[in-house]
């Protein structure tokens, strides 16, 4: 152990006196060897779990960061460790396409396209679609944890490709994989929903790669969104001129979705070097501009209603959800102030946003 200890330049002296974590000790073997993991674990802001399937998940991240630990010895208990059920990792595994927001933008397609087509398309239309957004948005949750690594391994450990549980050439092959069958598929839902389609992927895999660190990381969010309703229309609804309104509603309401998720993780990102557009305005300018830019949405959808033919009973529900959503919003910011607060604001805004699109869409 003195070895390892010699090995690393952390500073050992402050656990010098018995340390306090969560682990069973008989899941790592000596007290001594606790001390190590928790002195990396605090190094590395790395959470100690009291499973014996987690313990080993974090133990693998441990000796990878730590890196000396594995000639002090420690590595060998990794074999005595329980191991997960197979089932249970390849589910673990399968977080690393983002199933929630993937499921999520595939519904959202096939609702979308009821609405545009003013029933159910043709199945082999609607399956290709929805297969599309499948793949694209698995290809850039792939893709986001791919270029995230360096940050998940001190904020989100649990993370498939920080635990072990997928390689980075598994995780490279795959994101490769899926972004090129979204291409094929979309090709053959003719030019314009190709050329769409592919502008989405390309929305989602810049902010991944590049801009998610840049005072323009909301872009993507800004052009992205309305992309995905006028890609819909283009493939199985009617083109209409009054559909281009969703280029400014989808903008502000990609605006208000960037900041309101950057928010609940805004100041551990600036920790680790993440300078996005809320980064740089700090969260209160951000969380203002995020409501800020939510009211201009409804504000705009309304104020449009002079040259759109509306089906007012649809509008004024959708309306009338989207202003309680902003009303609720600041009402739970304003009893909380913490981190759950600004979690559930981006789930309500996400609906809200949602709602909102869809009615003014079926109002049309």
């Amino acid at each position: 152990m003195r070895s390892f200890m010699s090995h690393t330049s952390f500073d050992w002296s402050a656990y010098s006196s018995p340390v306090r974590i969560g682990p069973d000790p008989r899941y790592f073997g000596s007290s001594q060897d606790v001390k190590c993991l928790a002195a990396i674990a605090v190094r590395y802001g790395v959470p100690l779990d009291e499973s014996a399937t987690r313990a080993r998940q974090y133990h693998r991240l441990l000796v990878r960061a730590g890196g000396a630990m594995r000639s002090s010895g420690l590595a060998l208990e990794l074999d005595a460790m329980p191991r997960p059920r197979r089932f249970g990792r390849l589910l673990r595994a399968a977080r690393i396409i983002h199933p929630f927001p993937t499921l999520l933008n595939v519904a959202a397609t096939a609702a979308l396209a009821c609405i545009a087509d003013g029933g159910v398309p043709a199945p082999l239309t609607l399956a290709t679609m929805m297969l599309v957004m499948l793949c694209a948005q698995s290809s850039i949750g792939v893709t986001n944890d791919i270029f995230d690594r360096d940050l998940d391994v001190r904020a989100k450990p649990w993370k498939p490709l920080v635990a072990g549980l997928v390689s980075m050439r598994s995780a490279v092959v795959l994101a490769t994989g899926l972004a090129a069958a979204s291409i094929a598929l979309a090709a053959t839902l003719g030019l314009a929903g190709g050329a769409l389609a592919v502008l989405g992927l390309g929305c989602g895999l810049a902010y991944d790669v590049r801009l998610k660190r840049t005072p323009w990381s909301a872009v993507p969010y800004m052009l992205g969104i309305p992309v995905l309703p006028l890609w819909v229309w283009a493939v199985a609804g009617d083109w209409r001129p009054v559909l281009w309104w969703l280029l400014p509603l989808g903008g502000l309401l990609g605006l208000a979705l960037h900041l309101a998720n950057t928010l609940p993780d805004i100041e551990d990102d600036a920790s680790n070097g993440v300078r996005g557009l809320a980064h740089r305005l700090g969260s209160r300018a951000s969380m203002l501009l995020a409501w800020a830019s939510f009211a201009l949405a409804l504000a705009l959808s309304a104020a449009i209603a002079p040259f759109v033919v509306y089906d007012e009973r649809i509008y004024v529900l959708a309306l009338a959800f989207g202003v309680g959503s902003l009303a609720a919003t600041v009402a739970m910011y304003a009893a909380r102030r913490d981190r759950f607060a600004l979690q559930a604001g981006f789930a309500l805004l996400g609906v809200g946003s949602a709602v909102l699109a869809a009615g003014w869409l079926a109002a049309l």
